[in-house]
């Protein structure tokens, strides 16, 4: 099983398009967990229809369960039922070749949650910090993803706070959505530091601190998360541009590419009509036979989902 993070601290980047692109993609052929843990709830909406979301809102069978556990003791932690198998949209769709996507929706209180996870301790204050940094490495053991899924990715919210934290111990790598310019290119370097020294190496530290078994770790937990790929998206074009991209694009994309190497990915997400739309009616592009479907459209995701699998797989 690989686990990773669409992530990144700055909004509008792309994170909820590239993560129902990408795990559409991967379940034609493997079994996908896909969850949502950015408390806006807009990928849960899309996928679910606002009804079907509501109905698991008022239920409490969402991800806010796996966090709420910690800061409420009167919630236990969820299981299985919290996941939606084969989400309504595509069900109502007859995609049979989606069985093997399942889906954790969020909701709006996730916010609420995340206060609650900041001020809650109980006992030793480092066993407390490591504690409700791994609880999504903890369900993700109780429901035995490992043994369940290929991949689960993770569509996160903007911001690294503990929520986001739980994303990032739970991930073998990160997949960071950039449109390339000026304060979103520079938004990685500091993002990439954050990762490393206020996530993986404070982790570490807690469980040192905190004397946790090796026993007692969650097998979900990754030690250290690599970044698997910057992905430039909203790309705006230019036709008669050498490039086909606007002048900033231009150089804001030679400049990530110098200072990231390879760690940028070639294939990009042109903001191409047809693409929002598709996220908004809860489909990949490929499966959406709207007025502004194209074949060029189409192509574009799915070479941007095959690229990331490749990384994926090497983590």
């Amino acid at each position: 099983m690989k686990v990773v993070s669409v992530i990144n601290f700055k909004g509008g980047v792309g994170k909820t398009t590239l993560s129902l692109h990408l795990a559409s993609f991967l379940a034609k052929t493997h079994n996908v967990l896909l969850i949502d843990i950015d408390h806006q709830s807009s990928l849960s909406i899309v996928l679910l229809g606002a009804s079907k979301w509501e109905e698991l809102v008022a239920t409490g069978m969402t991800i806010n369960s796996v966090f709420e556990s910690y800061s409420n003791r009167k919630v236990a932690m969820p299981g299985n039922e919290i996941i939606v198998n084969f989400p309504s949209q595509f069900r109502k769709a007859m995609w049979p070749r989606y069985d093997t996507l399942d889906f954790v929706c969020a909701q709006f209180e996730l916010d609420d949650t995340e206060i609650d996870l900041a001020s809650t301790n109980y006992g030793n204050v480092s066993q407390s910090e490591w504690e409700k940094r791994t609880l999504l490495p903890e369900w993700l053991d109780q429901i035995s993803a490992d043994e369940r899924y290929d991949y689960v990715i993770i569509d996160c919210p903007p911001a690294t706070k503990i929520v986001s934290q739980n994303a990032i111990a739970s991930s073998h790598g990160v997949i960071v959505p950039v449109i390339p310019d000026e304060m979103s290119s520079r938004g990685v370097t500091h993002f990439a530091s954050l990762i490393k020294t206020k996530v993986d190496d404070k982790l570490a530290f807690l469980k040192e601190a905190a004397r946790i078994r090796d026993e007692d770790v969650p097998s979900s937990y990754v030690e250290t998360t690599s970044l698997a790929a910057i992905v430039p998206s909203i790309i705006k074009t230019a036709g008669n541009a050498a490039s086909g991209m606007t002048n900033i694009h231009t150089q804001q994309l030679a400049a990530l590419k110098r200072q990231w190497g390879a760690s940028v990915l070639e294939k990009m997400s042109k903001n191409y009509i047809g693409v929002p739309e598709a996220t908004n009616a809860g489909k990949p592009v490929w499966d959406y036979w709207g007025q502004n479907s194209k074949p060029k459209v189409k192509r574009m995701m799915r070479g941007v989902c095959q690229a990331l699998q490749e990384r994926i797989d090497r983590l």
